[in-house]
């Protein structure tokens, strides 16, 4: 065999992804490459004359191969020519998508027969091809793919007809990378809806029980990179270790992790002696390092290379809240401050403490750096509710800021026309801040939030200044400095955000945001800028109902400060009903053949809504607390509406009665929860279900109530219930606190007739529907399941996976309306 021949067959090995390839596909890519019909054969002989040139990993189906010297595969690649490089690496993914067994019966290829080899780096191959949305276009090859892979490989540069595909791959990885193909596939169908992609939702749901029908999109966003999977943190700062991009954050478990910002692997764990509150990135003598405060006062400075302390830096007593590096003179120094009011300032080298500098009267939350008249400066904000700004080469207070009505959160620091800028955060406020720190004068307020900012950070975009700010309404908002207008909202985070860094990452800015509650998120900032089309609930749906109007079946939904009525046929949304606080709980029933709702909202505020007009018709006074349940009932052939709120007062309302009180009002001994309206012996009754575990049937008669019947369920606490029937007989299931399993109860005896067990956490919701004559449950558990159960036989009949935790659920014909998240999710058996 001459070097030619040698170059030809091993110059696949020098493209091979992973631990290599395996003999069958080395020779597929030594015939694509080469044009020259090498055989396995051939491969053998090569592998065995010049095995010490190779590295050999043995896999449960074969061996891998790979070149040993990197120097080797980096002379047999294309002369370093990218375009030439890209040419090959497009016939490789040509030759390996050949290898892709075809389906008997359709024709399509049959992912699940893939050589694992295919199914690890086809993507890597394709990104590197400038093919990858070619390939993405199939739909099983989503399902099938590897998703570390397959994410990597998302972030090479692709095409604006395939950046929604990859949004939909990259919406929930965190969460379908880890299941199996069905969860996957479920995951990726409701994802799809949710980018108004319905045509790649039925095709990846198509072998599925429930395939979604639609769903709103308000909490996914195209410039999503990654979700870090595992709990929230509380402080992240970002670093270049190894030429590669790193976030490190820091947790209350005591935890520093350093990970890798294009594929999430983590790179490095460090452990602190207690929760780490506050950090920040600095490079000392050429090599990264990271400063941390703990809520003991501990403050540390650690080598990001190995992990290993290089020096404590001691003297603060109580929590350190603000940690922040910057370079003077080419020498490193830390900024430290936190519970005890004190500015310290450090010099990172020997770790002298260089000032120490006082005048904050409570505890200080947040530092950032700028220049100011030629003199390095920290920005400082707290708990006093001043912004102040020291002088880092003297110690020397040099200005106070003061308007902020609340404690300071954070601070960042920007230069806008030339000149030194500080923007701020407040905890009790629904606008930044942003400073001038040339004359301390407020410049401009940045309006947006509906709830308090807790974390702000500067970046540069387009050669402009822009602000990012989050906070309590769990977005991340991009705000242009130079004419204060905001540019974008990134939705996703389903807790609180108060966490921001940002990075560059192949020279593109990036964002990571998170917080206590919710897990980090990468977001690339320039892709922020593309428009949205987004539709529904900035806010958590609380509740879902059906209803029928016109003839037609509806959904309403509640949740942030609006109801909504949606077409259930294409999710157009019909009304969109403002309320003046955040709707928690809500009741539809047609009232003189009108469809109408009834919401409780989180101040005691209980109205009263006509679907068809589209208007409020009325008030219902009195409640001062959280409404927890209501229904609607029939009392003396009239509807009436129920309500029970935190101060355990049941209320029912007669809507004729102008009167402005209750019709009935009754303080119960425990906390209702849930209430159904049910018909017992023809007769209507309501149930309702307690925080005492008691399940209790009521009669109303003029002018009073009677408890006709009370069963203890044995569970810690009534969640919720719903109520069905079953052989001709009315049934209730209850939910209890933290329970797996779902009660039926019999109520015309009082009797359990079966519990439905077997869920993988704490069950949120259940609903119930008759169809075909079958009557199923549908419940939903705290780790975003779907269960449908089949409740003559007790079995269970259908699972499906769900993105993200559901808190609601409504059974409308073959459709399921599910809240989740922000977004509502339609799933139906219907196949049409």
């Amino acid at each position: 065999m001459g070097a030619d021949d040698l170059s030809a067959l091993l110059r696949p090995l020098a493209f091979a992804e992973g631990t290599g390839l395996p003999p069958a596909l080395w020779a597929v890519l030594a015939r694509a490459l080469s044009g020259h019909p090498w055989t396995t054969q051939d491969v053998s002989v090569v592998r065995d004359r010049w095995g010490g040139r190779l590295d050999e990993t043995v896999t449960p189906t074969a061996c891998d191969y790979r070149l040993r010297d990197p120097s080797e595969a980096q002379r047999l690649r294309d002369r370093g020519d990218r375009a030439g490089e890209q040419e090959t690496q497009r016939a490789i993914t040509a030759a390996l998508l050949a290898e892709v067994p075809a389906d008997g019966g359709t024709g399509r290829r049959d992912w699940s027969a893939a050589a694992p080899y295919i199914v690890r780096h086809l993507a890597t191959h394709a990104g590197a091809g400038g093919v990858l949305d070619e390939l993405l276009e199939d739909a099983e090859y989503l399902v099938h793919a590897d998703p570390g892979g397959l994410l990597r490989a998302c972030n090479a540069p692709g095409s604006a007809e395939g950046q929604m595909r990859r949004s939909v791959y990259r919406a929930s990885a965190d969460v379908h990378a880890t299941v199996g193909l069905s969860e996957r596939r479920d995951i990726l169908a409701v994802d799809a809806a949710r980018h108004g992609e319905l045509g790649l939702a039925r095709e990846l749901s198509r072998f599925r029980p429930l395939r979604p029908r639609w769903a709103t999109g308000s909490m996914v966003h195209l410039a999503l990179r990654l979700t870090k999977a595992g709990r929230g943190v509380n402080t992240a700062a970002c670093a270049v270790i190894g030429g590669r991009p790193h976030a490190v954050t820091g947790c209350y478990d005591s935890n520093v992790r350093v990970w890798d910002l294009v594929d999430g692997t983590e790179h490095l764990v460090i452990t602190e002696d207690d929760g780490v509150y506050a950090l920040d990135c600095v490079e000392i003598d050429g090599r990264p390092h990271v400063v941390t405060g703990t809520c003991s006062g501990g403050v540390r400075v650690w080598d990001l290379n190995t992990g290993t302390v290089r020096m404590a830096l001691g003297g603060h007593k109580g929590w350190v809240r603000a940690v922040g590096c910057t370079v003077i003179d080419g020498r490193p120094y830390a900024v430290t401050a936190g519970e005890d009011c004190l500015v310290r300032m450090w010099d990172l080298v020997d770790g002298s403490e260089h000032a120490r500098m006082s005048g904050h009267t409570d505890e200080v939350r947040a530092v950032a750096f700028a220049e100011v008249g030629g003199r390095p400066v920290a920005v400082t904000g707290g708990y006093d509710n001043t912004v102040r700004v020291w002088d880092l080469e003297d110690g020397v207070e040099h200005a106070v800021l003061t308007g902020h009505t609340s404690a300071v959160y954070s601070v960042a620091c920007t230069v806008i026309d030339g000149v030194p800028h500080a923007v701020t955060g407040s905890g009790g406020e629904l606008t930044a801040r942003v400073w001038c720190l040339t004359d301390g004068s407020e410049r401009a307020l940045l309006s947006g939030h509906t709830s308090w900012i807790s974390a702000v950070n500067c970046v540069s975009l387009d050669g402009r200044p822009h602000a990012l700010t989050t906070g309590g309404d769990r977005t991340v908002r991009l705000w242009d400095l130079t004419d204060d207008s905001q540019r974008a909202v990134l939705t996703g985070h389903d807790g609180y955000v108060d966490v921001l860094a940002c990075a560059a990452v192949e020279g593109r800015p990036y964002a990571v945001s998170g917080g206590h509650s919710s897990r980090p998120r990468v977001w690339d900032l320039c892709d922020a800028l593309l428009p949205v089309a987004r539709k529904g609930h900035t806010g958590t749906v609380e509740a879902v109902q059906a209803v029928t109007i016109e003839g037609r079946p509806h959904a309403v939904t509640g949740g942030d400060t609006t109801v909504r009525v949606w077409d259930l046929a294409d999710g157009t949304e019909r009304l969109t009903l403002p309320n003046q606080h955040r709707v928690e709980v809500l009741a539809c029933a047609t009232v003189d053949d009108r469809p109408h709702a009834v919401t409780g909202a989180c101040c005691g505020d209980v109205r009263v809504w006509d679907l068809a007009a589209g208007t409020g018709i009325r008030s219902l006074p009195g409640h001062n607390q959280r409404v927890e349940t209501l229904a609607w009932a029939d009392v003396n052939g009239r509807p009436h509406v129920v309500t029970c709120d935190q101060d355990r007062t049941v209320r029912v309302w007669d809507l004729e009665d102008d009167t402005g009180r209750p019709f009935l009002s009754d303080r119960t001994r425990s906390a209702v929860r849930g209430m159904e309206s049910v018909a017992i012996d023809g007769r209507p009754h309501l149930v309702t279900g307690s925080d005492d575990a008691a399940l209790r049937v009521w009669r109303f008669t003029a002018r009073s109530r009677r408890i006709i019947a009370t069963v203890h369920t044995g569970h810690h606490s009534i969640r919720t219930l719903a109520h069905t029937v079953i052989d001709g007989r009315p049934h209730a299931l209850t939910v209890g606190g933290n329970d797996t399993v779902v009660q039926v109860w019999d109520l015309a005896d009082g009797t359990l007739r079966a519990t439905l067990p077997g869920h993988a956490s704490g069950v949120l919701a259940v609903a119930c529907t008759t169809r075909d004559g079958r009557t199923d449950a549908i419940t939903l558990d705290n780790g975003g399941t779907v269960y449908v159960w089949e409740l003559a036989e007790v079995r269970l009949r259908e699972k499906v996976e769900l993105p993200a935790r559901a808190q609601c659920v409504a059974a409308v014909g073959p459709d399921l309306v599910i809240g989740m998240g922000d977004d509502v999710v339609v799933l139906t058996r219907d196949n049409g």
